[in-house]
C-alpha cells in the first residue's frame, strides 16, 4: 500500500488534525518541517556550550567521586581505630582480671598459711599444757 498525497488529504480531513494539515500542504519532495538554517556563528556558539557543558559534568562527576573516596577513606580509617581502641580496652581489662586473680589467689594462700600456722600453735599450746598435768600429777 503506498501513501499518496491524495490519501494523506483524505485522513486529515477524516481526522481535523492540525499536524496532518501542516504535512498535507507540504510538496511530496520537501523534507521535515524544521527550524530556518542557522549562521555557521550560531552553530559554533551551541557546539561551545555543549562543550562547556560536558566539562562542567566531567567535573562535578570527578569531584563527587573524590569526595565519595575521602569520606570511604575516612570511614575506613576511624573503625580500624575504634577497633584498634577496643582491642587495647579488652587486652587492659583482661590484664586487669588476670592481676585481680593473682591477688586474690595469693590472699587466699597466705590465709590458709596463717590459718595453718595458728592450728599448729594452738595445737602445741595443747599439748604442752596435757604434759604439765601430767607431770604435776605424777
Amino acid at each position: 500500500m503506498h501513501i499518496t498525497p491524495e490519501k494523506i488529504k483524505e485522513a486529515a480531513e477524516a481526522l481535523e488534525c492540525t499536524e496532518l494539515k501542516s504535512f498535507m500542504f507540504q510538496e511530496p519532495t520537501a523534507g521535515p518541517l524544521t527550524k530556518p538554517g542557522r549562521s555557521s556563528r550560531s552553530t559554533g556558539r551551541s557546539r561551545r556550550s555543549t562543550r562547556r557543558s560536558s566539562r562542567r559534568s566531567t567535573r562535578r562527576s570527578t569531584r563527587r567521586s573524590t569526595r565519595r573516596s575521602r569520606r570511604s577513606t575516612r570511614r575506613s580509617r576511624r573503625s580500624t581505630r575504634r577497633s584498634r581502641r577496643s582491642t587495647r580496652r579488652s587486652r587492659r581489662s583482661t590484664r586487669r582480671s588476670r592481676r585481680s586473680t593473682r591477688r586474690s589467689r595469693r590472699s587466699t594462700r597466705r590465709s590458709r598459711r596463717s590459718t595453718r600456722r595458728s592450728r599448729r600453735s594452738s595445737r602445741r599450746s595443747t599439748r604442752r599444757s596435757r604434759r604439765a598435768r601430767r607431770s604435776r600429777r605424777s
